[in-house]
């Protein structure tokens, strides 16, 4: 199945901002799309495991709200129902889908572009779906462009270099403090 993102993303952008969905209804939303593929949804003691399962279970929640807002919210539902149409274990790709958008949260989806893009292309991969006008290796090479959680690692890296630097110069400014203070005892 081939998905346009772009105009998912449009659709979306039409659509006016409500609060989020409750809990219960985000997770009908999301069975109603495996349903309606043919395909056993997620149990009631899978989607407790997801929660039990996911390091911010609070976020989890808004990523389960956001993935039915975007779900009921543009084409990408009956896309996904398409998609899914065989053989798809739906609390494998759920599993899939949760870690790999973990560090997203609903805000950062729906009020960033890059975020709503990132959250959309990783659906679609979840459902093994492509995206309209690009080959995989194109859609791979521009999620990981978009890959927050990548973007998260890479600022950390740079804060501890620059920690490290710091503390060397810190290092370095004490031990010439060091060395005048001895210079000037040893003068006088």
């Amino acid at each position: 199945m081939v998905f346009d993102i772009k105009d998912i993303q449009k659709q979306l952008s039409a659509v006016p901002l409500v609060s989020p969905y409750p809990h219960d209804l985000s997770v009908a939303i999301i069975c109603d799309v495996f349903r309606v593929a043919g395909l056993r949804p997620p149990s009631r003691a899978d989607w407790a495991g997801f929660e039990h399962t996911s390091k911010a279970a609070g976020l989890w929640k808004e990523q389960v709200g956001m993935l039915a807002h975007v779900l009921t919210s543009s084409t990408l539902g009956d896309d996904s129902a398409q998609a899914l149409r065989g053989d798809a274990d739906a609390k494998a790709l759920l599993e899939l889908f949760f870690t790999r958008v973990e560090p997203l949260t609903a805000e950062m989806v729906r009020s960033n572009a890059f975020r709503q893009e990132e959250f959309l292309r990783k659906w679609v991969q979840a459902v093994r779906g492509q995206v309209k006008g690009e080959t995989a290796m194109e859609s791979d090479a521009r999620l990981k462009k978009l890959d927050y959680r990548a973007a998260l690692k890479e600022m950390e890296r740079a804060e501890e270099a620059r920690r490290r630097e710091a503390d060397k110069r810190l290092k370095e400014l004490q031990e010439a403090e060091k060395r005048a203070a001895d210079a000037r005892g040893w003068r006088e």
